[in-house]
């Protein structure tokens, strides 16, 4: 290395990390924010080597246009500075390989490994960059196991102008010229003929391959007889046993062609992560291992081994059906369709009794969410209800015994949360009961049973209505009695008519689920064994066996996926892994096939001007961005997010470009584990700290903490209970947040971290945040209807607001309250001295979204020019699963043919 440099612009060096032909790294420190990173400079010997330079912006460039949780993330560049830098993060742990040189990986962690490769890469291809040196040296593992792919300085990007296949470099490459490391290269690269991203699916597989085998798949003693190998030979046997799946990824992606290899490196991704998470059951009957050599046996006379052959295979047959798992996940069996996909949303599918139909809630590129019904074989759905009806789709639609009629959650003149029912083929639909959550009618068609709103804690019970438009009265007795409720209750009456599943999260309690007895009579629990588990409530839907629920749930840092629960032994186990979001299952009468929601939409952070201007996306991926807040003093934000698989609280520069987690699960541990969900962090208003709700096992809790890091503190002193939606008073001193006193939802205040109890403020709990003024006169809220009003912090009074729903933000002078409208999505402006309000611009498509309620947000960015708030680009898919059964008695398995 060359003579180090006590720092580099705002960077303090505080030691050497490496060296390579492309730049000398060290580890420094970020003097404006104290934070460690990785600089990397241009030393001044190569700095006047114009390829090398030219090299060195381009790593440079290309890094910072991935933001993937598996890529090396870029901090700041300095490309006009001397000398040139980068910053990275600075990635404990140790390279791909310092692990390879200590012996083979067991191949369940290498497949892990190799899947989050394949998923960064994938998202490299998706931005139309191929690495071109994929190899372990360019591979960190950190010591909580995650993958960071560094050193883009040779990659190519992919030119979306250029002809089928055609390429061009950003380094302008020569033609015939090798770039990249022999040992890793591609068939392609070693004969220097134009590569796209399948050349990268071969270097992984070479890196895969030698993870398992320990050495160099095509190890020689000269580079150019090493790209020999690569073109000419087959990739050695691994000799120890490995899943044949596992083979067979390898297989094709070393296919000499890369027309052998992936069509997308993100089926290679999702194939490896199907792997990791299913290895158990891949492993456990030894059905994909490569067999080992028997071991000798002793000689018997012909009929004595005949007579032991056979008993043995019976006894073995016998024994292998009664060991073998009957819950274990056979894809095999599996066939998917996807159903409805003439829209662009669809959700919440519902199975006529008949088994004819399926009603489900969709919405097009533009137009309203609608309730309706698409024969299981018919090409096309027809609308049941227009622009008349409002819907509300927190939970499914029913149908009637007779599939004569479809129920559904409306809002009605008389109540916004009322139960509707529609004929099902169309018709002008009728309100049935008010104040209604959750409903089911049972087998008979006679009765209803509800869950009602929690706009009505005092009556937090099943209600039964017999028949469904008679006035209803209480199901006796009820195991629970909860003060409040949050997340989605679901209620289902079972086939047979004599069961009826309660599904509920309870404030203190987390989530339960409970088999109430029809008609009447001592409910017993379920799902204890996993209820702390869960994140959200079970979705579930009967089968047709009345004792087996077909369920989604989402597990702690995980995807919500289908299982299946048998409600006698109170076990349950995994039926449908996926990827994406599976949720809401609806089973057939047969029990044969279910309809799921496949969930494909992703949230994004937009910011509009308050003035002329085009939107901007400021956060936007395929993953979820949400939950925002805005700095008051400088150009942050502060967020949630699931780039890395789980919610994340994150803070971003947009002046400087870097962003990093401010809060993960592990970091708290409000009910004895991890976080399960993170909901609304705000800045305080001198910007040096957060307050963000954290969602445990049995409650959700306010925390604070500095955003410059440290341990998050409890804010409040309370019993498990409901708190969220925090907004912090102009000096910093109190939170304002959403909670429960005694029975009721309202709004609250606190002195964080001053261990006294909170105080009332009134009857306010809507679907947006609250916000405090800048004055520190008022709190904008909205009441239980969702009406804006205005409150006084001592709770004494308030002023009602025009507006609807959405979220608010303050301009800084506290004279203009602005609202992004839900209803019909703009941007308008209240002028607080008169109560007048103005629509500045019209945004249509761009409605406020969160997911949870509440939860909407909007802030006002420190330059007071932009709005900033999340929308939802929305994409859900029903799918058909055919093939689904429960798992077959003893008896049964012994004797069947599979």
């Amino acid at each position: 290395m060359s003579q180090t440099p006590a720092a580099v612009g705002p960077y303090q060096i505080a030691g050497p990390l490496g060296a390579g032909g492309m730049g000398e790294v060290y580890k420094a420190v970020d003097s404006r924010v104290g934070r460690q990173v990785a600089l990397k400079i241009l030393p001044e010997s190569v700095a006047r080597d114009e390829e090398r330079r030219r090299r060195f912006e381009q790593e440079a460039r290309l890094a910072a246009a991935l933001n993937h949780p598996n890529i090396m993330a870029i901090y700041d560049v300095g490309l006009d500075q001397h000398p040139p830098y980068i910053v990275s993060e600075l990635i404990p742990g140790e390279s791909l390989r310092a692990l390879i040189s200590r012996g083979p990986i067991p191949a369940r962690r290498a497949a892990g490994i190799a899947a989050q490769m394949a998923d960064g890469v994938a998202a490299a291809h998706a931005a139309g960059i191929v690495h071109r040196d994929l190899k372990p040296e360019n591979v960190m593992l950190t010591p909580e196991g995650v993958v960071k792919i560094l050193d883009f300085g040779v990659a190519r990007v992919e030119s979306k102008a250029a002809a089928a296949g055609a390429t061009m470099t950003m380094a302008q490459t020569a033609a015939g010229s090798v770039v990249g490391t022999a040992a890793y290269m591609s068939p392609e690269q070693a004969r220097a003929q134009e590569v796209d991203y399948r050349s990268d699916q071969f270097s992984l597989g070479l890196v895969l391959h030698e993870m398992l085998s320990g050495k160099q798949t095509f190890e020689r003693p000269s580079a150019v007889q090493t790209m020999s190998a690569i073109v000419e030979d087959d990739a050695p046997p691994i000799d120890r046993p490995i899943p044949a799946q596992l083979r067979w990824i390898l297989e094709r992606c070393l296919a000499k062609e890369p027309q052998g290899r992936y069509e997308s490196t993100r089926d290679l991704a999702r194939d490896l992560v199907q792997l990791r998470d299913r290895f158990g059951d891949l492993t456990s009957s030894g059905s994909g291992e490569r067999a080992a050599a028997p071991a000798p046996i002793r000689k018997f006379p012909a009929v004595s081994v005949a007579a032991a052959v056979v008993l043995a295979a019976v006894l073995g047959w016998c024994a292998a059906a009664l060991v073998r798992d009957p819950a274990a996940v056979d894809m095999s069996r599996y066939r998917l369709t996807p159903f409805a996909t003439a829209l662009t949303t669809q959700f919440y599918p519902a199975w006529s009794p008949d088994g004819k139909s399926i009603a489900f809630f969709g919405a097009g590129e533009s137009g309203p969410t609608q309730l309706l019904v698409q024969g299981v074989d018919a090409a096309t759905a027809v609308p049941l209800t227009g622009a008349d009806v409002h819907l509300k789709t927190g939970n499914r639609p029913f149908w009637s015994p007779d599939s004569r009629s479809i129920y559904f959650r409306c809002s009605a003149p008389s109540d916004p949360w009322s139960l509707c029912r529609v004929p099902a083929v169309g018709g002008a639909s009728v309100t049935l009961q008010p104040d209604v959550q959750a409903a089911t009618i049972s087998p008979d068609g006679k009765t209803l049973a509800m869950w009602p709103t929690s706009e009505h804690p005092g009556d937090m019970s099943v209600w039964l209505a017999t028949p469904p438009e008679a006035p209803r009265k209480k199901y006796e007795p009820m195991p629970i009695h909860p003060i409040q409720t949050y997340n989605n209750p679901t209620i289902a009456f079972a086939p047979d008519g004599k069961q009826i599943l309660l599904s509920v999260a309870q404030a203190g309690k987390g989530e339960t689920s409970w088999i109430l007895p029809w008609p009447p009579g001592t409910g017993r629990p379920i799902f204890e064994n996993g209820s702390s588990d869960f994140s959200f409530t079970p979705q579930s839907s009967w089968m047709p066996d009345s004792r087996h629920l077909l369920f989604a749930e989402t597990m702690p840092a995980g995807t919500r996926q289908l299982y299946m629960e048998d409600t006698r032994s109170d076990r349950f186990w995994l039926v449908l892994p996926t990827e994406r979001h599976a949720g809401a299952p609806s089973v057939s009468p047969d029990g044969t096939r279910a309809a799921y929601a496949s969930d494909l939409s992703q949230a994004d952070v937009i910011a509009v001007p308050l003035g002329e201007g085009p939107v901007q996306t400021l956060l936007g991926s395929s993953r979820n961005e949400q939950r925002v807040d805005a700095s008051p003093v400088s150009q942050q934000l502060v967020y949630v997010t699931d780039r890395r698989g789980v919610n994340e609280v994150w803070i971003k520069s947009l002046a400087e470009g870097w962003e990093r987690p401010l809060l993960t699960p592990t970091d708290v541990q409000p009910d004895g584990g991890p976080a399960q969900d993170f909901l609304n962090p705000v800045f305080s208003p001198d910007g040096r700290r957060v307050a963000v709700a954290v969602k445990g096992r049995n409650g959700i809790y306010l925390y604070t903490m500095f955003t410059s890091g440290g341990t998050p503190v409890r804010a409040t002193s309370a019993p498990a209970v409901l708190e969220l939606c925090a907004t912090w008073s102009p000096d910093g001193n109190w939170l304002a947040y959403y909670g429960l006193d005694k029975t009721d939802g309202k709004l609250l205040k606190v002195r964080p971290g001053a261990g006294e109890p909170p105080v009332a403020v009134g009857a306010f709990y809507g679907s947006a945040v609250p916000v405090w003024s800048p004055t520190a006169e008022w709190i904008a809220v909205h009441d239980y209807n969702d009406h804006l009003a205005l409150v006084s912090p001592d709770g004494k009074t308030v002023r009602h607001l025009p507006g609807d729903w959405g979220p608010v933000a303050w301009s800084h002078d506290g004279k203009t309250l602005y609202q992004v409208r839900g209803e019909t999505p703009a941007l308008a402006a209240i002028d607080i001295s008169s109560g007048k309000d103005r629509k500045l611009r019209d945004l249509p498509g761009l409605e406020p979204f969160s997911i949870g309620n509440p939860g909407l947000s909007a802030a006002l960015t420190s330059d007071q020019k932009n709005i900033v708030y999340s929308v939802n680009r929305p994409r859900t898919e029903i799918w058909i699963l055919d093939g689904l059964q429960v798992p077959a008695p003893w008896y049964r398995r012994i004797f069947a043919w599979k």
